[in-house]
């Protein structure tokens, strides 16, 4: 008779230990639409550093274009200092340089009637500072050029990434890992509605 083996089978102590994994604690298979792949990736890796994201939609959208001219009030101007050191506050008032109406800071003169401001929808442009909820301000007389962050109109829909070419051809990159670039099909329709010079974060 053949002893039995002593290789295979499970063995007491053995495999990875529950917990010592990158998430720190015991895990468990999910099944996830695929559509939500992406976000849900997102969602962990930033978990797991510490700095939780809600669940949301699987890209930048920008949503409600409204002029910013109309949007920023310009009853009075606001006062800065050329630098905020970010040690000790000073509660002296002598570092106040100059002041600035947010228009003429924020709007390219002569493109008044071409800036937009518009909000964020998902995390697909985190790697750029562009965060879920943030505005951003957006040029719609600039010359759409290599690498600039774009608002870009992708068969109806408006979207937010980097415009890229790759042999002569649009791609729209997303500053996420998680999220793939957007190649674009004979008879897909692509327009880029406005080019982003700003975004407004929350703090």
């Amino acid at each position: 008779m053949t002893p039995p083996s002593t290789h295979g089978g499970r063995r007491p102590g053995a495999g990875r230990k529950p917990g010592s994994g990158s998430y720190g604690e015991p895990t468990q298979p999910l099944r996830v639409p695929q559509s939500q792949v992406p976000t849900v990736l997102a969602y962990l890796e930033h978990w797991r550093t510490g700095t939780a994201l809600p669940l949301e939609p699987g890209t930048a959208v920008a949503r409600d274009p409204q002029p910013l001219a109309s949007s920023v009030g310009t009853t009075g101007p606001i006062r800065f200092s050329a630098a905020v050191p970010a040690g000790f506050p000073s509660p002296a008032d002598d570092y106040v340089q100059e002041c600035i109406d947010l228009n003429r800071h924020l709007i390219r003169q002569g493109h008044e009637a071409a800036t937009f401001i518009l909000r964020v929808e998902g995390w697909s442009m985190l790697g750029a500072g562009i965060h879920d909820g943030d505005e951003i301000v957006v040029d719609r007389a600039l010359t759409p050029s290599e690498g600039r962050i774009v608002v870009a109109v992708v068969n109806g829909q408006l979207t937010i990434k980097r415009l890229r070419f790759r042999e002569g051809q649009p791609v729209l990159i997303a500053e996420n890992p998680h999220f793939a670039d957007r190649t674009f099909a004979e008879g897909e329709e692509l327009e880029i509605w406005g080019v982003v010079t700003r975004v407004l974060h929350k703090v």
